[in-house]
């Protein structure tokens, strides 16, 4: 048999084709990632899809500048509503990034020291948070608004490496600022962040009506951030520059508006009525000086949301009651049909059936007309009607402005209604029942009378300004509506209402001032009725109102003053009407814009007073008047703001100040109670009143610190401290 020889391969010789074939794998595939790496980056792009775009999409951002909301500022430049910087603080709680809460306790305790929130409620959100998993939890209200130096002391401790705090969060962001509190609220309106934008948009008044205007139009900035969402360095840039809101000046006098804050919160207190208005106007050019409304609210710290949310200056529509007469007067002396001393049988007067009675039912007997208007009889104004003839008379009330808006400045303004379908409405419509009106309608129609029959449109804004540019794009400027009545239609109109007041027969001489003659016309309306749609019958159930100007010989304001429903001293309105708000509303506007006096001697001493902002308190000029109470907020030298300025004060008004360093309680013995809450807004602080008159007790002492957001206890009681 033939032996089989069996030759075997070179041990060393089998490595080598191994690591051969080693290497020549690792070299292709060296080779295939070369190559895919020279395509991408020469390509940029792997199965279509461009990697650029992607990882610029992952890492880069676009954050939104939001334009600085224009300013809202009164007729001398003081802030009504400006922006200001506030902070919001959330916790981060995911372990993954760098600064996480390690120690919620700990974190707790500052939170509760810092910001007063609950230690508990904090814990909690904490451990809901990691329950579901959450990156970082919000601390609700209690974690938003929080002010500058409240944000600094948390980046303090949790900067401190011993006190184990950690995980803070801050958001900047943008508020709306009311320096005032309740303070022409309903005209004014509120702005707040808006969800979707996270800019700040108007929720009502001026501010809704005017968003865009004052809103302007973000800009946008680009920026590349890395895997924990920090900014990487040298990578912002601006896309779009942002281009802020114009500012709006208003023709509300902030001193006048004071005054008139002041009387509603008089006759609030003594009332207690559902309802209650005023109006201050320019009577020569319509400018509107102050307007305000109970129920209102506090734009700053939202107390009264809710209670009302029409303007009653222009959104609200209402049977006037005797006030409209002197429209009804105006038209028939226009027309040739009035004369001072013709006579009429007063008393009741037949339309269709329906006997209508004057407010007296008996009547005064035959009288004379001057008589009838200073009586305010029903039945001389239907036969006034008769005598003009009911087509003539309602375009006389059409082209006083009436059933129509005044097409000025005001967002929604409603039109009222002429209530002329049936010969019953006509004639009731003649003094004031039955058709509706606006406030805003009232004050216009008066223009007529006092301007030599030149109804003058009403108007609020002053003008709207570009900042950046000074460039004035809206400018509110006097005009006339048209010519309702002739001129000597208009000054013979003026001296009858002049009898009103001071006439012998006249039901208002409450409304007499000792330094100013006053003339105008009161009103007492019916009101409806809203289970029934009939008059309400109840004792004192009324409208009760004063439309008055002054000086009568040579009327500069125009006063529109009224009260529904009061709930408590009912007979008082009856007996007074709104005098306890209307006379030393109207003496105080008055004496305030220098208008002379019947005693010259009485005319008060106006205080001058500039901004002083930034000035230290030893070299500033401030008010000097042993009258004027000066209340002063810190313990610094440098002034950071004051009220009022570039104004005037009156005798026994009171200037706030505020001044760097620790805010500290004032004495506030002696305030009344809105000078107690303007000084609860100007420091920051929740002001709680009892009782009525002036302050008396202070919970917190003069001299102990205070601080925002802090709670402070006021008590009135009812001596005047300057009798």
């Amino acid at each position: 048999m033939a032996k089989i020889k069996v030759k075997f391969m070179n041990r060393t010789t089998s490595f080598s084709v191994g690591a051969l074939l080693i290497y020549l794998g690792i070299g292709v595939l060296f080779l295939l990632i070369f190559w895919q790496f020279s395509y991408l980056m020469i390509g940029k792009s792997l199965e279509d899809e461009d990697l650029v775009a992607h990882g610029h999409e992952k890492f880069s951002r676009t954050a939104v500048n939001h334009a600085e909301r224009g300013d809202i500022t009164d007729r001398d430049n003081n802030i009504l509503a400006s922006d200001m910087e506030a902070y919001r603080v959330a916790l981060i709680i995911d372990e993954d990034y760098p600064n996480h809460v390690e120690d919620k306790e700990k974190v707790a305790s500052v939170l509760n020291e810092v910001l007063d929130m609950d230690e508990d409620e904090v814990i909690e959100k904490i451990d809901q948070g990691i329950e579901d998993g959450r990156f970082q939890v919000e601390l609700g209200r209690a974690g938003m608004d929080i002010s500058y130096n409240e944000k600094q002391a948390l980046e303090e401790i949790q900067a401190d490496g011993d006190s184990g705090v950690s995980g803070f969060y801050f958001v900047s962001e943008t508020k709306r600022f009311y320096p005032n509190g309740n303070f022409a609220s309903h005209l004014v309106g509120y702005a707040e962040q808006d969800e979707e934008t996270g800019g700040l948009f108007g929720q009502m008044g001026l501010e809704r009506a005017y968003n865009d205007v004052l809103s302007g139009e973000p800009g946008s900035t680009g920026y590349t951030q890395d895997v924990w969402g920090y900014i990487v360095p040298n990578t912002q840039n601006q896309v779009k520059a942002p281009e802020d809101g114009a500012d709006m000046q208003l023709t509300i006098d902030s001193n006048i508006q004071l005054y008139l804050e002041d009387s509603l919160d008089t006759m609030e207190e003594h009332f207690e009525p559902e309802e209650l208005f005023a109006v201050v106007a320019d009577a020569e050019t319509g400018e509107i000086l102050g307007s305000g409304q109970r129920p209102s609210f506090n734009p700053r710290t939202r107390e009264g949301f809710g209670n009302s949310w029409l303007n009653m200056l222009y959104q609200y529509s209402f049977e006037p009651g005797s006030t409209f007469k002197v429209f009804s007067l105006a038209a028939a002396i226009d027309a040739g049909e009035y004369e001072p001393d013709m006579t009429f049988e007063s008393g009741e007067f037949d339309v269709g059936g329906h006997t209508i009675y004057d407010w007296e039912p008996e009547g005064w007997g035959n009288i004379t007309y001057n008589e009838g208007m200073q009586y305010s009889s029903n039945a001389l104004m239907m036969i006034l009607q008769d005598k003009v003839g009911e087509d003539k008379m309602l375009e006389y009330y059409q082209d006083f402005g009436f059933g129509q808006t005044t097409d000025s400045e005001f967002p929604r303004e409603v039109p009222g209604v002429i209530a002329w379908d049936e010969e019953l409405q006509r004639k009731t419509t003649s003094f004031g029942q039955t058709s509706t009106v606006t406030p805003i309608q009232m004050i216009q129609g008066m223009t007529a009378i006092l301007n030599e029959g030149q109804m003058k449109k009403p108007y609020v804004i002053d003008s709207i300004t570009d900042p950046d540019t000074d460039e004035v794009l809206y400018d509110g400027k006097e005009s006339v509506v048209r010519q309702v009545i002739s001129p000597e239609a208009a000054e013979k109109t003026q001296e009858e209402i002049n009898t009103f007041v001071d006439g012998s027969m006249e039901r208002n001489p409450q409304y007499q001032l000792d330094d100013y003659e006053v003339a105008g016309k009161s009103g007492t309306a019916q009101i409806i009725d809203p289970e029934n749609g009939g008059y309400m019958t109840g004792d004192y159930e009324f409208l009760t109102s004063f439309i008055g100007y002054a000086p009568e010989d040579d009327p500069e304001v125009i006063i529109y003053y009224g009260i529904k429903l009061a709930s408590k001293n009912k007979e008082d309105t009856w007996d007074y009407g709104v005098m306890h708000g209307f006379n030393p509303l109207m003496e105080r506007t008055l004496k305030y814009l220098e208008v002379g006096s019947q005693d010259e001697e009485s005319t008060a001493e106006l205080v001058p007073v500039e901004d002083y902002t930034g000035e230290n308190m030893g070299e500033a000029a401030l008010p000097e008047d042993e009258t004027i109470h000066q209340l002063v907020i810190g313990e610094g030298e440098v002034i950071e703001d004051h009220y009022p300025k570039n104004s005037a004060l009156l005798p026994y008004d009171t200037f706030f100040v505020k001044t760097e360093g620790q805010a500290t309680m004032p004495d506030l013995e002696g305030l009344s109670k809105r000078e107690a809450i303007i000084f609860g807004d100007f420091a920051g602080v929740d002001i709680t009143v009892e009782g009525e008159g002036y302050v008396s007790e202070q919970s917190v002492e003069a001299g102990a610190p205070i601080e925002e957001g802090g709670e402070i206890n006021i008590t009135l009681s009812s001596n005047d401290p300057n009798d």
